[in-house]
């Protein structure tokens, strides 16, 4: 049978993308905007991780066919290939192309693998064992061999007798901490210690009742190994609680991260609001942070982020965000130590496929940048 027939296409594209782990990887996390939006109040409901994000489970999987696209198997592999009750398996695969203009360099055209990883998980009794395997994204060709960018970004063993109430994880994963924003160039990912390839060690211990509150809370340090992120270690919690009939809640959550010279306090807080009767969903977060150093006289620094993200679901499989951000890393200064405007229009046409067109502005004391770019991405 010639791979030209259209029933061997699906076949064809999920194979592609199987072989496509092999290439570059750059972390992305799950997309906050379908909790409330499809009637799933936690985030676990679609993932296996308690926080969200990562691979997704049977429900995520009917959900990504049913809710979030229009139509189509979101079964691993279409449903053509199968595995056993303990193991689940799953891939996502991310490619860009677009321009960047900074002010001071100019214009800048990039076409590279944003993501590639494979996901593990396999379950024995009440522990699972999780593992998320790729290379390192390099967005500019070097001369370092792929195999030197190897990397494993989270890999953990957890024991979770049921899928809610208590569990408790160990091993290399983020702490939970704030919005689940997929953008790693957010302010409340890349300043809080959540940007691309800095998953801390860790242990991290929550308890989810029901579809009511959950608390999480974890003890980290940095990766010895890649030495990625903030020095140090440290610990966070996180709570969340739901209302108006599950249709929105509010967060409240600290961070605080010891390095040998110095240390960093974070505290804050999220709401995530349902407005049913325009289609509308809100996800905002605000974090003031203190810095300080082992220097004689030196001061305390006061630091800020603020992140409003607004989506409207136009229609099935189609979705319009704009997410607003602005931060301050020494409110003893004057004017805003950087700000920006992103808009994204996201199309799901059917179960494995999106489409994303992304543009971010953004401005700096020193100087203007803007980024777009057209994003093809593609799970099994």
């Amino acid at each position: 049978m010639r791979l030209a027939e259209s029933k061997d296409l699906p076949m064809a594209v999920t194979i592609l993308a199987f072989l496509s782990v092999l290439l570059l990887t750059r972390e992305a996390r799950a997309y906050p905007q379908f909790q409330f939006s499809t009637d799933n109040v936690r985030c676990s409901q679609c993932h296996f991780n308690p926080t969200g994000g990562g691979l997704i489970n049977a429900w995520g999987r009917e959900e990504a066919t049913d809710t979030i696209s229009r139509g189509g198997d979101g079964d691993f592999f279409n449903g053509l290939v199968g595995s056993p009750g303990w193991l689940s398996l799953g891939a996502d695969f991310r490619v860009v192309a677009g321009a960047r203009f900074n002010e001071a360099n100019g214009p800048d055209r990039l076409i590279f693998p944003m993501q590639a990883d494979l996901y593990t998980r396999s379950a024995f009794g009440d522990f699972r064992i999780n593992i998320t395997l790729g290379i390192r994204g390099r967005a500019r060709n070097n001369e370092s061999p792929p195999h030197s960018r190897a990397v494993s970004r989270e890999h953990y063993v957890m024991w979770q007798p049921k899928v809610t109430g208590a569990y408790l994880r160990a091993g290399r994963f983020y702490a939970p901490y704030g919005l689940r924003q997929v953008d790693h160039t957010n302010y409340i990912r890349r300043d809080l210690g959540f940007y691309a390839i800095e998953e801390t060690y860790g242990v991290s211990g929550g308890y989810l009742k029901d579809d009511d509150w959950e608390l999480h809370m974890s003890a980290f340090t940095r990766d010895p190994i890649l030495n990625v992120g903030p020095e140090g270690s440290g610990f966070s919690v996180l709570y969340e609680k739901r209302f108006r009939d599950h249709k929105a809640a509010w967060g409240l959550q600290s961070k605080v991260q010891l390095a040998p010279d110095s240390a960093t306090y974070w505290g804050g807080g999220v709401l995530k609001y349902w407005l049913g009767s325009i289609d509308v969903l809100v996800l905002s977060e605000i974090d003031i942070g203190v810095g300080t150093v082992d220097t004689p006289n030196a001061d305390p620094i006061l630091k800020g982020i603020a992140h409003l993200n607004l989506t409207h679901f136009i229609t099935k499989g189609l979705m319009l965000g704009t997410t607003i951000e602005a931060k301050q890393s020494d409110f003893q200064l004057e004017g805003k130590d950087a700000e920006s405007l992103t808009l994204s229009l996201q199309y799901f046409p059917k179960a494995h496929y999106e489409l994303m067109l992304f543009a971010k502005a953004e401005r700096t004391q020193q100087t203007s940048d803007l980024v777009s770019f057209l994003m093809f991405h593609y799970y099994l």
